[in-house]
Formats: structure tokens, sequence, C-alpha cells
């Protein structure tokens, strides 16, 4: 599995290496735009998983402290 990554790493690299100057100024351009969409996206995902962990402790504490009270 990782021979055939490598190997379709090589080819992407020889395909772009192959590419005239203007389409591979384009093509890395348009891959650091993708990139930092597909960056924002995770970071936006990872924040949403830490709060959404910060809301269930604070939910369990705060039904902890109504179990205390009411007993």
């Amino acid at each position: 599995m990782k021979a055939q990554l490598l190997a379709l790493e090589a080819l992407n690299l020889a395909l772009i290496e192959a590419l005239r100057p203007e389409l591979r100024e384009q093509l890395e351009k348009r891959f650091e735009c993708y990139s930092e969409k597909m960056k924002t996206q995770m970071l936006n995902s990872m924040a949403t998983d830490e709060l959404y962990g910060r809301l269930l402790e604070s939910l369990d504490c705060y039904q902890q402290s109504l179990k205390q009270t009411s007993d």
C-alpha cells in the first residue's frame, strides 16, 4: 500500500513538473487556496469538538450540583 502511495505521489510530481510554467503557477495558486480552505474547515471542526466536550463537562457538573442540592 505504501509503495502504491509513493508511486502515485511520484506520478503527480512528474505531471506537475511537465506542465508549462504558467499552468504550474495556476495549479500552485489553486492548491494553496484549497489547502487554506481545508485547514480552516479542520480547525473549525476541532474547535467545535472542543466546545462540545466542554459543554458536556459543564452539563455533567451542573447535573451533579443539582443532585447534591436535592439530596
